[in-house]
């Protein structure tokens, strides 16, 4: 019994180290102005879609928006900022929140005429061909911690093999006394 109960507390104990020591992993970066990204022209009139930075992400690597840390740094887990580069249109590149959303009508990179020239508020992409340059604007995204809470299928796998061990304990001592 002694030897189970060990073998239970080694594999409890390493599932909850291994979840308290995960961190964010590194799934790859993106060229906002990247020769995949959607080209500003040909949408009229209302341009392409428009991408947070977590959605750009999402996009290219897959998963949901919300699963993404971005960076403008580097690929070191040490130097996620939460920032990412977008391109304003009419503007150029900056730098903004990972989630910075300023859409037009809610979803476009547009409109693709009439906008505010120099107007760094007008719609912004993470993942766009307008005003930057290849190379000039990387993001780099880093899939969040997202182990440090148990998943409920692997709670549901611990709970009955711990009521069986108290069963046999129980049995045991009540062998024991008799």
């Amino acid at each position: 019994m002694k030897k189970y109960l060990g073998l239970l507390t080694v594999l409890v104990t390493t599932l909850f180290i291994h979840a308290a020591h995960a961190g964010p992993i590194f799934v790859g970066s993106w060229d906002v102005y990247d020769a995949n990204a959607p080209d500003w022209f040909g949408y009229e009139p209302d341009g392409p879609l428009a991408y947070t930075a977590q959605e750009a992400a999402a996009l290219l690597f897959g998963g949901n928006p919300g699963d993404y840390s971005i960076s403008t740094i580097d690929d070191q887990i040490a130097n996620i900022n939460n920032m990412a580069w977008y391109d304003v249109i009419g503007y150029g590149g900056d730098i903004l929140a990972e989630d910075y959303s300023n859409k037009y009508l809610g979803q476009f990179y547009g409109p693709t005429a009439g906008f505010d020239f120099g107007n760094p508020n007008n719609p912004a992409s993470a993942y766009i061909r307008d005003n930057l340059y290849e190379g000039t604007a990387i993001n780099f995204a880093f899939l969040k911690d997202t182990s440090v809470v148990p998943e409920p299928a692997v709670l549901a796998l611990l709970a009955p093999g711990l009521l069986g061990i108290a069963a046999m304990r129980r049995r045991r001592g009540k062998a024991a006394t008799a």
